[in-house]
């Protein structure tokens, strides 16, 4: 990889290694610097048709589902401060992101807030959680179980979905499910991780899905609005 690209790749490198555990707490040397966010291209796969129904309950908007950083006003990078993945399309005014929410686990409570649509969405996965560096410190082929949230602001009131369980998460909600996050591709010249799949989790009984939680934002803490099973296939890619 040569030009910019490289040059960001090698501060990631930088940043990754200058660490020390100091009271059982990991401090990332970076000199007094925020390390910069790194472009990144997104897509979130499509391969239904959402006027009759959807493969993926989580899926792009339009043609391929792939989203460019600083183009219609998404951000699609890796967060300068942690590595973490962020797709944000919340203030594009043509650039969203399809949510179904047709299928609710059963006796979870689950609030049924519309059918699906198509949204501003910010996502956020958060590897820095399960490994220090987070996305680009993967190795090639490695699997992580990382949380996650997506949020999305309907009808004037935002909510949220979360899968995040384990005692590493912030937010831990015990029969919700990580993501997956395999890296598929390392740089040449930095060995940084620079290709990911984003996938659910197999349940026992042999599907591939998520259980989220919505939850609305309160003052001071959040409405539990029950459970939903979730698909999406995410690939993310530098650049």
């Amino acid at each position: 990889m040569k030009g910019t690209s490289a040059k960001v790749l090698f501060a990631w490198k930088v940043a990754i290694v200058s660490v020390c555990v100091i009271g059982g707490m990991t401090l990332v040397a970076q000199g007094g610097r925020t390390q910069p966010d790194v472009s990144v291209t997104s897509t979130l796969n499509i391969t239904g048709d959402i006027v009759s129904k959807t493969n993926y309950r989580v899926e792009g908007d339009s043609g391929s589902g792939i989203y460019d950083n600083g183009v219609s006003s998404v951000s699609s990078i890796l967060q300068g401060s942690s590595g973490d993945w962020v797709l944000d399309s919340t203030t594009s005014k043509t650039r969203t992101v399809l949510v179904d929410l047709r299928a609710p686990v059963p006796n979870s409570g689950a609030k049924l807030i519309f059918a699906y649509e198509s949204l501003p969405t910010r996502v956020i996965v958060k590897c820095h959680e399960a490994i220090t560096g987070s996305f680009p410190a993967m190795k090639l082929n490695q699997t992580l179980s990382c949380p996650t949230g997506i949020s999305f602001t309907y009808a004037g009131t935002q909510y949220g979905l979360i899968m995040s369980s384990g005692p590493n998460s912030d937010v831990d909600y015990v029969e919700t499910n990580n993501l997956q996050v395999t890296c598929t591709a390392v740089s040449s010249t930095t060995d940084l991780c620079i290709g990911w799949t984003i996938t659910p989790i197999q349940q026992a009984g042999g599907t591939v899905e998520n259980i989220a939680r919505l939850r609305q934002p309160l003052k001071g803490g959040y409405a539990n609005l029950g459970d939903f099973y979730l698909t999406f296939r995410f690939n993310v890619t530098n650049p």
